[in-house]
């Protein structure tokens, strides 16, 4: 099992019939590096950050050339943290990060345990419904009961229905109002989340329930559409990025002059020189947005079953106490030499446990198996594929099927 939880996101693909991408609504190509600049910074967040943040290997996953390195080490600390103690928003994101990752959210194995997220789910928004029906408010908020609903609408889970009515009554009711400044946000994630139903997740015969929704739809994009400013902005910048991505897809429930999304997304691009999107949270709502995708395309990644195989060893004879450790391990096809380390370590922590160093040229493996390299003895971790020395490092070389890949300590 451990063997397919390297993250495949680099071998996904991703299709979305309405896109922000479509028509006019595009960052043209001069503009582009404004994007790398918003990606460049959340792949440094996630480099850097002791706590993993879910929503920025969802935004980071919705792009085409993202760092499979960052991605892999955003997966691997998810699958660390992931639990019961979380809200159910943090659960939800979890859900929706690692499925974006071409990860099974219900089947999260590390050495030390294993979790089912989608069931840990589906308790807790049992538990925010039942605070409505007690109190009249959420145990959370209604921000995080859609992001509940659109998890469980993304997984396709039996208490989809009843969260989705629960989430349309309180759009219809208008309790998205009296957020303040989080009503736009609010507003544009029940939109996505009650579009996700609204596409076919639930059955046709369930009429009352479709009209329920569609009712609730245009309402949540009323409201949102009421928050926009003469600049563009929908509510203030902050909650621009979500309400971009409502609005791409519910385009139905409003009429064709109602929104200049070209505006909306040049008073964007003109903020991020600004430092605008300065926070995790702000660049990892708005990168979908400049990419043309939005959280429902979550359940559009399609991932390859093809692997290889790969025959990995590692071996000291240098310093003692030596040793000499091989094992086989299936990676996805086109996987970095890192994928093959990582699932080596899930094998057998012990034998393959190892560590790298960031440096110019990428990562770079300084211990195997608590063998340190140390400058003062010129020792180092060779890699090999045969007998010949690898020219590219762990995050570039792409091994072939059954190909043995050697790790030998050694001395320059």
């Amino acid at each position: 099992m451990f063997l397919f939880t390297i993250i495949l996101c680099v071998f996904c693909t991703i299709t979305n019939a309405a896109s922000i991408s479509s028509g006019t609504c595009s960052v043209p190509n001069d503009q582009q590096g404004l994007v790398r600049d918003i990606q460049n910074k959340l792949e440094n967040w996630a480099s850097w950050q002791g706590k993993p943040d879910p929503s920025i290997l969802i935004a980071l996953s919705l792009t085409k050339d993202h760092n499979l390195n960052v991605i892999m080490h955003l997966v691997r600390q998810i699958k660390e943290t992931a639990g019961t103690e979380m809200t159910s928003g943090k659960v939800a994101l979890y859900v929706l990060a690692l499925r974006s990752a071409c990860q099974n959210p219900a089947d999260v194995n590390t050495p030390e345990k294993h979790v089912n997220l989608v069931q840990v789910l589906e308790e807790k928004t049992r538990e925010e419904i039942k605070h409505i029906h007690t109190t009249g408010t959420p145990k959370t908020t209604y921000y995080q009961l859609a992001l509940d609903t659109l998890a469980l609408c993304i997984e396709k889970s039996p208490e989809l229905e009843r969260a989705a009515t629960i989430l349309a009554k309180a759009a219809l009711t208008n309790s998205f109002q009296f957020l303040g400044h989080c009503s736009v946000d609010t507003a544009a994630l029940a939109s996505l989340a009650l579009f996700c139903v609204y596409e076919g997740r639930i059955s046709s015969q369930q009429s009352k329930l479709t009209a329920t929704i569609r009712e609730a739809l245009a309402q949540t994009t009323e409201q949102i559409l009421h928050k926009q400013q003469t600049n563009g902005l929908l509510g203030n910048i902050y909650s621009t990025g979500l309400a971009m991505q409502a609005l791409s897809v519910t385009s139905e429930f409003y009429s064709d002059n109602a929104w200049n999304c070209p505006k909306t997304l040049n008073e964007v691009l003109s903020n991020i020189p600004e430092g605008a999107f300065s926070t995790p949270v702000a660049a990892s709502q708005i990168l979908p947005s400049l990419v043309g995708k939005t959280y429902l395309d979550v359940s559009n990644v399609t991932c390859t079953s093809e692997t290889v195989t790969v025959r990995y060893t590692v071996i000291n004879k240098l310093i003692g106490p030596y040793f000499e450790y091989s094992t086989t391990v299936k990676v996805p096809k086109g996987s970095v030499l890192f994928a093959v380390l990582e699932a080596a370590k899930q094998r057998n922590t012990k034998e393959f446990s190892f560590q790298t160093e960031e440096t110019s040229w990428g990562p770079m493996v300084t211990s195997i198996s608590g063998l340190q390299a140390n400058a003062n003895d010129k020792t180092y971790w060779q890699f090999l594929s045969g007998e010949t020395p690898l020219q590219q490092g762990v995050a570039s070389y792409k091994p072939k099927d059954n190909e043995e890949i050697v790790a030998v300590f050694s001395r320059y």
